[in-house]
């Protein structure tokens, strides 16, 4: 078990963010909820989570029935609830419930990676979305790392280049994933789209892989 580093409150971790590429991480739970209280005990004690945790971001726990103005200030109406605010205390990203330790670390570097991208810190958005496709495979959330990935790289060089490979590699990899869909028009010219779901091999364009 290993101990979380916790910030006080939210200027806290705001004031030790500032300059760095860290984001503040506004951790909402209820002593009533079940979920929260794995997510405390077993994930937010998990060695690697906590490693990962306080590498990309700088935490604040907030129990929602003692502190009801910062619950409301970010509507949140469930928990456990995870919200990664920019260096103003804005909200960037979110998502909520319980997720054991091996599917919570890639959801928190795409929260991160997307934080990331919103600020247009693009190089950094990139290395998220690398992490979760290098060191964690397996992952339900490697075809939008994957696609983000295409986006980011497009944003800091103007290069269709990645756009197009990203495609390829969701359309051979993840054929059923809606990122997948979505990245479809990146590689409209190419040939490896006619296996695409829902490709006719001809027609108007409406009738092809998107």
């Amino acid at each position: 078990m290993t101990r979380m580093n916790w910030k006080k409150n939210l200027a806290e971790a705001i004031s030790e963010a500032a300059g760095g590429t860290r984001l503040p991480l506004l951790v909402f739970t209820s002593p009533g909820c079940e979920g929260s209280q794995k997510v405390l005990q077993e994930v937010l004690t998990d060695e690697k989570c906590v490693a990962a945790i306080e590498r990309e971001t700088v935490p604040v726990s907030i129990d929602i029935t003692k502190d009801t103005e910062m619950a409301m200030k970010y509507r949140v109406d469930w928990t456990p609830s995870f919200v990664v605010c920019d260096e103003e205390g804005n909200a960037l990203e979110r998502w909520e419930g319980y997720l054991p330790a091996e599917d919570f670390i890639p959801q928190l570097l795409l929260s991160k990676g997307l934080s990331a991208f919103h600020m247009q810190r693009f190089d950094e958005a990139e290395r998220e979305f690398e992490m979760i496709v290098d060191d964690h495979p397996a992952s339900e959330l490697v075809p939008e790392a994957e696609y983000y990935l295409g986006a980011a790289a497009f944003k800091l060089t103007g290069e269709t280049d990645k756009l197009s490979e990203v495609c390829r590699q969701l359309v051979m990899t993840h054929p059923e994933s809606p990122w997948t869909k979505r990245c479809s028009i990146w590689g409209r010219n190419a040939n490896y789209l006619k296996p695409f779901v829902g490709y006719n091999g001809g027609g108007s364009a409406g009738s092809g892989a998107y």
